[in-house]
């Protein structure tokens, strides 16, 4: 009987946790709601899954918007510690093929591979921190020094690329290739607007009045 109990008593405590515990790393859909567009939410480290569970979410929000408000946005926020560098650069694209808008809200952190999600908006706020590093070399089996030397000119390559048809400055890209891997550099406010990571975006306009109503005869 006692055992009978604690195992309930451990059971409703696990429960209790569980509504407190974050949700699991992944791609969150939130519809538009009264004046608050749509949002697509990222959280946790990006793996091969989150490419094809962002598309259909993002072709979802896309429509959403445009029932919204004509040119209405979509808000993808991000908070995430890196994962797949090869995912970040095709859901990046994704992003921008939409115009969507990123966002690193306050307390959310944007880091690694993550930080090619943010460079893709087509309008950016980081009110959280933004970390960067060079990109880890895959550990696929590949142990000679040439072939290590060929895949990391590979990435170093794609990455700048990538960045650069974001229309980001290669300076940005400099300084992550100074950054080892297994290290983090936070960048500062001045920083971010440097490197082209925070892009205000413009407001839309206004419908235009149509005026007080004609009176008289034509």
């Amino acid at each position: 009987m006692q055992r009978l109990k604690t195992w309930r008593t451990s059971t409703l405590l696990l429960s209790a946790c569980a509504c407190f515990l974050p949700a699991s790393a992944g791609v969150l859909y939130r519809p538009a709601a009264g004046n608050r567009p749509p949002q697509i939410s990222i959280k946790g480290d990006l793996v091969q899954a989150d490419i094809d569970a962002f598309s259909a979410i993002a072709e979802t929000a896309r429509q959403d918007a445009a029932t919204f408000m004509p040119n209405g946005l979509v808000n993808v926020t991000l908070d995430s510690r890196g994962g797949n560098i090869w995912v970040a650069m095709s859901i990046g694209r994704i992003i921008r093929k939409y115009s969507f808008m990123t966002r690193v809200e306050v307390g959310a952190s944007c880091v690694s591979a993550c930080v090619y999600l943010l460079a893709a908006g087509q309008g950016r706020y980081v009110g959280g921190r933004v970390g960067i590093h060079r990109p880890y070399i895959p550990n696929d089996g590949v142990t000679s020094a040439r072939a290590k030397k060929a895949q990391y000119d590979g990435i170093n390559a794609q990455t700048r690329q990538y960045l650069e048809e974001m229309g980001l400055p290669t300076s940005l890209h400099e300084r992550m290739m100074r950054t080892p891997p297994d290290g983090v550099n936070w960048l500062s406010g001045q920083e971010l607007s440097a490197f082209g990571l925070t892009k205000m975006i413009p407001p839309l306009p206004k419908p235009a009045s149509l005026g007080p109503p004609a009176t008289g005869s034509p």
